[in-house]
């Protein structure tokens, strides 16, 4: 940091301070002042909203831009810096002139828990090209219905101008609604990506290898096979939307495919490493960062090839009365995998685990996340795979850290180390 805004000077910060009525408002000023900027230097923005695959799909066209040639790199939201204050932040780093090789394009993740959030993020962003994953149950805690979920992450178009471009997903539910609302704000330019055969970007096929995913898809015109280093499907699905966005920025997505051989599983959503735990030697897959009933569903479907031994799963959060079905939707997949331990974190998993039936997995409940480690050192055998996932908030990423911790102190041969193909 450079400086710090603030309401009224800190004796303790030691850097210059800016001293604003309203902290919010003003970092609010600096993004859309800076955003102007990089737009009139040519800078072009992506934004990205979805119920699932925001981040990922921001890492990935990100990892492609800083590889593609004639591409100037990017400025990329760090994290999951998606709402109020992350977008703002993210805007105000954008390059704002011309450098000799042309004025780097910002990719900005949008989110909100709340109908009119994105459609404030958007009039600040002002995105060039807007991407919109998929509409699914992740924030059902906050909406009436898939409808309002949808309207809401039709905000993005809010702050588009008519010659901008919206990459949608052509098998959704929602695709004719999202279409139509984008049409409504004057957007005539309208891509999509699915395994649809009308799908613009269409994914053909995809077979598990060891490097990821043998990919064949149809990009335009253009048939093209290449490898991607996620194993799930699911990103695959995700990849056609971000070389549908390559294309959009007048680079070369066929060409740009071919990059993302060595853009593996990411931290939290979904890698896999192995080390020792418990003095076991063990592989973890951490798709711990969040869960919502898509993005387990899918996880969960993902783990088939090699069926872990023990899940750790916590509870799905933000689901409102649709939680108690949402959880107990899991368990035809669980029973599918054969696990030998489950361990749960929350009374909803407690209770979709507890009905199991003929459930051949030993199952043991964790009142919190220091539970379910102490359950897990107990009960992990040599050579066993574990999976784990949940809600943020619901703590099973402090699981993880407990295990990946436990790597790094076993020593730099063994800490961690990768088992995806680079």
């Amino acid at each position: 940091a450079v400086a710090a805004l603030v309401t009224k000077p800190d004796a303790n910060i030691a850097l210059p301070q800016l001293v604003v009525t309203d902290v919010a408002v003003a970092l609010d000023a600096l993004g859309t002042e800076t955003r102007t900027a990089h737009a009139a230097a040519g800078g072009q923005l992506v934004g990205i909203t979805g119920s699932v695959g925001k981040t990922g799909s921001k890492e990935m066209l990100a990892h492609l831009l800083c590889r593609t040639p004639g591409s100037t790199g990017c400025v990329a939201s760090r994290a999951s810096f998606n709402n109020h204050l992350g977008v703002p932040l993210t805007l105000s780093l954008l390059p704002d002139a011309r450098s000799d090789t042309g004025v780097a394009p910002a990719v900005q993740e949008m989110g909100m828990n709340a109908a009119g959030e994105i459609s404030q993020l958007s009039r600040m962003a002002r995105p060039d090209v807007a991407v919109i994953t998929c509409i699914a149950d992740s924030h059902a805690g906050f909406f009436s219905s898939l409808a309002d979920i949808a309207a809401a992450k039709a905000e993005i178009f809010d702050g588009m101008s008519p010659d901008g471009i919206a990459i949608l997903n052509r098998d959704d539910e929602f695709f004719d609604n999202l279409a139509a609302r984008a049409s409504a704000a004057g957007i005539t330019r309208i891509t999509t990506f699915g395994t649809h055969e009308q799908a613009n970007y269409r994914l053909v096929s995809t077979t598990a290898v060891a490097a990821g995913q043998q990919i064949t898809a149809r990009l335009g015109d253009r048939d093209v096979e290449f490898i991607l280093g996620m194993r799930s499907a699911h990103w695959a699905q995700n990849a056609m939307a971000v070389l549908a966005t390559i294309d959009a920025l007048g680079l070369d997505a066929a060409e740009s495919a071919q990059n993302l051989h060595d853009f593996n599983d990411l931290p939290g959503r979904g890698a896999m490493s192995t080390g020792r735990f418990a003095k076991l030697g063990i592989t973890l897959i951490d798709d711990s960062y969040n869960a919502g009933p898509r993005s387990m569903q899918a996880a969960l479907a993902s783990l088939h090839s090699a069926a872990p031994q023990i899940l750790v799963l916590s509870d799905m959060l933000e689901l409102g009365d649709a939680s108690a079905a949402a959880h107990t939707a899991l368990a035809p997949p669980i029973l599918a995998l054969r696990p030998r331990v489950v361990i749960t974190i929350g009374d909803e998993m407690a209770r979709m685990a507890s009905n199991l039936p003929c459930l051949a997995a030993s199952h043991h409940h964790a009142d919190t996340p220091a539970a379910a480690i102490s359950i897990l050192h107990k009960l992990v055998c040599d050579g066993d795979t574990i999976f784990i996932k949940g809600s943020l908030g619901s703590g099973a990423w402090r699981v993880a850290r407990a295990v990946l911790d436990a790597f790094s102190e076993a020593g730099p041969e063994t800490a961690g180390d990768t088992i995806s193909a680079t």
